[in-house]
């Protein structure tokens, strides 16, 4: 960016990403010193300025949803289903307890959260149980 004093009605260069190249701007809102938002002449779209010259960054790698069978098959690991214990309210679970549910089938218990409620994992998802009563 040039030295000169650069104020809001200004025109500014910017990379427009509507245009896909470096275009003329005028200067929309200013950030103390900073240009940060700007209006491209060419075809009037509003955006965050971005400094032409500033070399693109290239786009991050996104995380693939990962399927509810893969979230199971993970949480079912460190679990022996030999171990599974009937579900109950008075039931006193811990962290990785194999339970089985009358509604739900077999979960392993992910959190003991606040209170008497415990959050398992199911096939289906995850459930919020009362628990410890």
């Amino acid at each position: 960016m040039s030295t000169e004093k650069k104020a809001v009605g200004g025109e500014t260069p910017s990379m427009c990403m509507r245009c896909k190249k470096p275009t003329a701007h005028i200067i929309v809102s200013m950030v103390q010193d900073r240009i940060a938002k700007v209006q491209c002449k060419s075809c009037g779209g509003q955006h965050r300025y971005r400094d032409p010259e500033a070399p693109l960054k290239p786009p991050g790698k996104r995380q693939g949803k990962v399927s509810p069978e893969e979230v199971w098959g993970k949480a079912m690991n460190p679990v022996t289903p030999q171990k599974k214990i009937p579900y109950t309210f008075s039931g006193h679970f811990k962290v990785n307890d194999l339970i089985d549910h009358t509604t739900f089938g077999l979960g392993v218990v992910t959190h003991l959260l606040a209170g008497d409620k415990i959050q398992v994992l199911f096939k289906d998802g995850e459930k919020i149980l009362i628990a410890r009563r």
